[in-house]
């Protein structure tokens, strides 16, 4: 379906415009919906589906027809505009122009979309059409003239040299409204050949790349390189791989060699300071150029000769009297001394060779080379022995029986045998990597870690009292238990499994035989049984005849104190005799002085007086130690 949209005025003109265009007309000319509408619509612009816009090309009238084209719209079919195509014949609208990404499909003017523009194009069979052209078709491409970045369609576009890089095109740009693409700024720019400014769009930074079209085309630009000894120039064409170097030869010295090497245009025009080389078979020496015949030079020096012990260079290899004292000491400086013999100067702290391989820091000590730091040649192997010898270096003969680099497999034996490490297959049996299942036995079997089910082995415990967990078919099952168990309570006993649950058993008694603590149980605690003091009761002092009654204090029965008794005091010689008293915390009861009667007779006596045999004794002395 065909989107039309017509913008400005509205009236039977532009109907008939819009029913123009659906009717296929080659060619229209509207004097309505616009002030003025330019061009010639080729054959096969105007097809089903596609939009197409015709605007005024009088740029800034507000009245013009639009007829735009819907941007988001998926890649184009072979054909349609912005397809590929190889000629005119492969578009539906038979025109086929550059672009910078090859050759495409395009239009007649309408609503050109950015970085396109409307203008006058020849197109075969058609005096004059406006069709949209990519504006920026050939900005960056390689050029030497301002041709080269304009064609049909195109103009003002200017050729910009870069110096030695070469010449790129620019595209004319609005100084005031800049519309150059992404990383391209609209720059001043001064034409070398006209002399006249213009504003093109240049790369911001860095130097242009190959377009695909310039690819294609294998399009060129002159280049050069430059140095003190002149300047150069050549060819940087585009390839398929990019921009190429330039192909300028380097400049250098003039050389009396036929060419022009520092490229002013003049062939072995050196100066007398140039150098050649005298050539034999002791050597090579310098020499200076006093001629050049035919791009051979003519050199005049001395020529090389065999060395000798004379303090001069004489085969001009830069080394004097080499080689003509050498005692093959490497710790002594050679030399030939002014009547033609040899002296040997002993070296100190040189580096050397001591001919050793096994050394790596030699030096030079009194005359002599001196080998140190000894290589070190361990390999990491285990499965060999290393040693040095001074003739072929580090030796690594093997080793056997000795414990090598673990392979990680359970189920193999890592040592050495030959000088490599081996693992042989370990024991059937072996245990190896735990699968993480309890109900299965982890064993080594030909070689492999396998992990078959075993019944019968403890397994899991699913947190229950009264099951029983345990391997069965290689998996762990918890079946129901009989016997003893603790259901949690501390105040029952005798718990006992049924069913998988556990049943709590009779209540737990709790008595001390204490009769000062109050007895109790708590099922939260361990143990459940609480006493607690039971402080000021009434209790029965135990083994106390003459103070029983007691009173509970700290969990324990005493005498209740300031209570009145009987007691006995006991003469040794006469027996006892009664005492009244008061209980004591103790359960013993103290006689209170002056309760003890007796017979009289003892003058001053407080308690009692007693004749025993005849003879009045005060019993004083009893009361007194009486506890």
């Amino acid at each position: 379906m065909t989107r039309l949209v017509c913008k400005g005025k509205s009236n039977g003109a532009q109907l008939f415009a819009v029913l123009a265009l659906l009717a296929g007309l080659a060619t229209l000319a509207v004097s309505s919906c616009s002030n003025t509408v330019q061009g010639t619509v080729a054959k096969g612009d105007i097809k089903s589906g596609v939009d197409i816009q015709i605007k005024d090309f009088n740029i800034g009238q507000p009245d013009a027809v639009d007829i735009a084209i819907e941007e988001d719209v998926p890649p184009p079919l072979p054909g349609q505009f912005l397809s590929v195509c190889a000629s005119d014949n492969d578009c539906d609208s038979g025109i086929c122009v550059d672009s910078a990404d090859g050759k495409v499909c395009t239009k007649t003017c309408g609503d050109c979309p950015k970085g396109y523009k409307c203008s006058e194009y020849s197109v075969s069979g058609i005096d004059k059409a406006y069709v949209c052209l990519p504006r920026f078709r050939r900005l960056c491409d390689p050029c030497n003239a301002n041709t080269d970045c304009n064609g049909s369609g195109d103009n003002g576009n200017v050729c910009m040299g870069f110096g030695a890089p070469g010449s790129f095109c620019g595209a004319l740009c609005d100084e005031i409204k800049p519309d150059c693409p992404k990383g391209y700024e609209c720059q001043a720019v001064m034409d070398g050949v006209t002399g006249l400014q213009s504003h093109q769009c240049a790369r911001a930074s860095g130097i242009c790349e190959c377009s695909t079209a310039a690819k294609l085309l294998g399009l060129k630009t002159t280049c050069s390189n430059k140095n003190i000894s002149g300047t150069c120039t050549g060819d940087r064409i585009c390839t398929a791989t990019g921009l190429g170097q330039c192909g300028a030869a380097v400049p250098k010295p003039e050389e009396c060699n036929g060419i022009d090497d520092d490229c002013n245009g003049k062939t072995d025009d050196f100066t007398d300071s140039s150098t050649c080389d005298i050539k034999n078979e002791f050597g090579t020496c310098k020499g200076k150029v006093k001629d050049c015949v035919a791009g051979e030079a003519i050199c005049d020096g001395p020529k090389p000769k065999p060395e000798q012990c004379n303090g001069i260079d004489d085969n001009c290899d830069g080394k004097t009297d080499e080689g003509l004292c050498s005692d093959g000491d490497p710790c002594t400086n050679d030399v030939c001394n002014t009547d033609g013999s040899c002296n040997h100067i002993q070296l100190a702290g040189m580096a050397c060779d001591d001919g050793s391989l096994c050394t790596q820091t030699d030096k030079c000590l009194a005359g002599k080379c001196v080998g140190g730091n000894e290589m070190n040649c361990d390999d990491k192997d285990p499965c060999t022995t290393d040693t040095c010898d001074p003739f072929t270096g580090c030796v690594h003969k093997p080793a056997s029986d000795a414990v090598c680099t673990d392979d990680g497999n359970k189920c193999t034996i890592d040592v050495c045998k030959d000088g490599s490490c081996q693992h042989p297959q370990a024991n059937d049996g072996t245990a190896c990597a735990d699968d993480g299942q309890a109900c299965t036995l982890d064993q080594c079997k030909v070689g492999t870690c396998v992990h078959t089910p075993a019944d019968g082995l403890p397994c899991t415990d699913d947190g229950k009292v009264c099951t029983d967990d345990v391997c069965k078919a290689g998996a762990c099952t918890h079946t129901n238990g009989s016997g003893k168990c603790e259901d949690g309570n501390s105040c029952t006993e005798g718990d006992t499994c049924m069913n998988g649950t556990c049943l709590p058993g009779p209540k737990k008694t709790c008595n001390d035989n204490n009769p000062c603590t109050t007895d109790s149980c708590n099922p939260s605690i361990a143990g459940g049984c609480v006493y607690d003091n039971n402080d000021w009761a009434a209790c029965q002092v135990a083994g106390s005849t003459e103070c029983p009654v007691g009173q509970c204090a700290g969990g324990f029965c005493s005498s209740k104190p300031n209570v009145t008794c009987q007691t006995k005091i006991k003469i040794d010689l006469c027996g006892s005799v009664d005492a009244a008293g008061v209980c004591t915390g103790s359960g013993k009861c103290a006689a209170t002085p002056g309760s003890i009667k007796g017979v009289t007779g003892c003058p001053n006596c407080k308690s009692a007086c007693l004749v025993c045999y005849g003879i009045p004794v005060c019993l004083d002395f009893l009361l007194a130690s009486s506890p």
